[in-house]
């Protein structure tokens, strides 16, 4: 869906109705679901989802129209006054689209669309904002598409860990960011994953491999949302502690969950202030424009931005000089590498830039009493590691109990921003 589809797709829909609302959708990654598996049964079970799925919300077989890339649902009924009505409504039905697989045959197959409210008139254009912003989300998930045989692999792995979030199977662990020059001084706890799955290859309590086939298939939004929302449900239970949870890039980019959160963080200063966002340098193509321009948004809320994993390899550097982060973290593999002489002068030379760049420098993965030494040595503000302290699913603060991460895309489940705006308000108003 490039520039001139956009355009093409604006003018038709100005000529097509006097005044209408649409929802328009879009399947990320179709090129890889389509080497994986046959594309003609994707598109019929895709439809077959959609009508389904999306009945107890109006829509009829009749209101869907596939188009080139996209499918755009006329929704009659439809009045939703505000922004937040509308992004809320866009959640409901990426939950109902996404929180189960698609069957496509024998095959079950999780997908990821991306949604945008469209309203048409004679008298006023289309904005091209939403329609843009879905394009270019598209077109970042179609960059590199996989080969069909690891996306299976990825689909198997990636559909047992959502199942298993969905049964509250999935944990946060915590584990304490602390400074160098007083040790029980803590900066915030990081908040990570632990699932502990016989067959998912993250025994020892990383899920770095789930994490990993999760932005292949660019299926991250998913992840995301639900870890954020649970951190922020956190910070509203306990009102004095600091926490940080990992987002990919894959998901910087403004959609309904995005502007729900910035809505609910708005009108809550005390809880962004206390929240982090750890941007991970997993994912080596994403939209940079996207994302600097989100992460300043989060940033006039009040929240802190940091940077993860800087250098390991790929090109958050550069997005770490765009929207000069809170914190930056070195890489755990820098630090290890310096317990060789050879691999010190490359740590110092990374802290020495990144001090250039953000207010507090975190160096990663401290193993040892050398690996916090060397650190020491190149500067850093504050470490994390296994030798400060393990993850622990047990909250270290008071009164605090183990938390399963809610999965924001069941539909059944009602998000912060639900609790201070439910549909009965809606429909009262």
């Amino acid at each position: 869906m490039g520039a001139r589809s956009v355009e093409s797709l604006s003018c038709w829909l100005q000529q097509v109705t006097p005044s209408s609302s649409y929802l328009l959708l879009g399947l990320r990654s179709l090129a890889s679901l389509a080497q994986a598996y046959d594309a003609r049964l994707l598109q019929q079970a895709l439809l077959s989802a959609i009508q389904e799925r999306l009945r107890p919300y109006g829509v009829v077989r009749s209101d869907i129209l596939v188009l080139d890339q996209v499918v755009l649902i006329g929704l009659t009924d439809c009045r939703l006054p505000t922004q937040f009505d509308k992004d809320l409504f866009l959640e409901r039905c990426q939950a109902a689209l996404c929180h189960e697989p698609v069957r496509c045959g024998s095959e079950l197959i999780l997908v990821n669309v991306v949604l945008a409210w469209v309203e048409a008139s004679v008298d006023q254009p289309v904005c091209l904002s939403h329609l843009r912003s879905l394009a270019s989300t598209i077109a970042f998930s179609e960059i590199k598409p996989q080969d069909g045989d690891q996306t299976r692999q990825d689909m198997a792995l990636a559909s047992r860990f959502f199942a298993d979030m969905q049964d509250g199977k999935i944990a946060l662990s915590f584990q304490p960011v602390v400074f160098v020059q007083n040790r029980e001084h803590v900066l915030y706890y990081e908040a990570l994953l632990r699932w502990d799955d016989a067959d998912s290859g993250c025994q020892s309590g990383s899920c770095a491999p789930v994490v990993q086939a999760i932005e292949r298939l660019h299926v991250t939004e998913r992840l995301d949302a639900s870890v954020l929302w649970s951190v922020v449900q956190l910070l509203e239970r306990y009102p004095d502690i600091h926490l940080a949870c990992n987002i990919s890039p894959l998901s910087l980019q403004h959609g309904p969950w995005w502007r729900l959160l910035i809505a609910v963080l708005g009108n809550a200063p005390q809880l962004a202030s206390r929240l982090t966002l750890e941007i991970t340098e997993t994912a080596c193509v994403f939209d940079h424009k996207a994302a600097a321009k989100l992460l300043c948004t989060l940033r006039s809320l009040g929240c802190k931005v940091a940077i993860d994993d800087i250098g390991a390899g790929f090109n958050t550097l550069d997005l770490a000089r765009q929207i000069r982060p809170h914190v930056i973290k070195i890489d755990k593999a820098l630090v290890h590498q310096a317990r060789h002489k050879d691999g010190i002068a490359a740590l110092n030379s990374l802290v020495q830039t990144s001090c250039g760049i953000s207010q507090y420098v975190i160096a990663e993965g401290i193993e040892t009493e050398l690996d916090f030494q060397l650190s020491v040595d190149a500067g850093v503000h504050a470490v994390q590691g296994y030798f400060i302290a393990s993850p622990c699913v047990q909250p270290p603060w008071e009164g605090a109990e183990p938390l399963s991460v809610r999965d924001s895309f069941n539909p059944t489940h009602t998000n912060f921003a639900l609790n201070r705006y439910s549909l009965k308000d809606q429909e009262q108003r």
